[in-house]
């Protein structure tokens, strides 16, 4: 699951750092440090008539029917599967530039309290997405592991550095990029608590990131 994460790099430290060959007109966001559902986000992808790789905007949750809700989020273990996700996942395959993600633990006083995990390197890291037609995106989600796994059983596919020219060549063959979906031994994130503040969509500064004290530990008495 990836229900919010944080977007706030420039357009001109991601153009660099993802090698942008194009910028689509128009493309150009604010930093957010409170990325939601339906909210436009970057994403990169391979411009299908010039071969370029291009920076584009689009809004967060694949739109697959009329009518439809959007899906913000894709299993990568059934993208191959679903017909909400096999073509797009066949032909359309982005990387969602982020700076970070966030997570949430229901503490002894069943308060939820919020972690944000953010790339260990401190570079904006490129979550693997598929896209629709329709000019809406997805983000690919794996078995989560350490230390996301200790809050939730999900966490965003992160596209390695490497496999960027792989993921995002629309010949690229479907079952050979499987292998790029299985989840990492150890998640590239460190984590803090934040404040409960970023639990409210509305709420969208840099105050959200700062770390908070950790919560409260149940009493163990025995």
């Amino acid at each position: 699951m990836c229900g919010r994460f944080v977007a706030t790099s420039s357009r001109d430290l991601l153009v660099d750092w993802f090698e942008i060959e194009e910028v689509d007109a128009g493309a150009h966001l604010p930093p957010s440090y409170n990325v939601a559902p339906t909210d436009e986000v970057y994403n990169v992808a391979t411009d299908v008539d010039s071969g370029k790789r291009l920076l584009r905007v689009t809004p967060w949750g694949l739109v697959v029917g009329d009518g439809a809700t959007p899906l913000i989020n894709a299993r990568a273990e059934t993208l191959a599967e679903r017909p909400a996700f096999r073509e797009a996942f066949e032909h359309r395959r982005c990387l969602i530039p982020a700076d970070g993600f966030f997570e949430w633990e229901t503490t002894a006083t069943g308060r939820k309290q919020p972690y944000i995990f953010s790339p260990a390197d401190e570079h904006p890291v490129g979550f693997a997405g598929i896209y629709g037609r329709r000019g809406t995106c997805a983000i690919v989600t794996s078995a989560a592991r350490p230390p996301v796994d200790r809050l939730h059983d999900r966490m965003p596919v992160v596209v390695p550095v490497d496999r960027w020219d792989a993921w995002l060549d629309p010949d690229a063959d479907a079952d050979e990029l499987q292998a790029f979906l299985g989840p990492p031994r150890e998640a590239p994130f460190v984590t803090r608590p934040v404040s409960t503040r970023v639990n409210d969509v509305r709420n969208n500064d840099a105050g959200l990131l700062d770390e908070v004290p950790p919560p409260p530990q149940a009493l163990q008495l025995f």
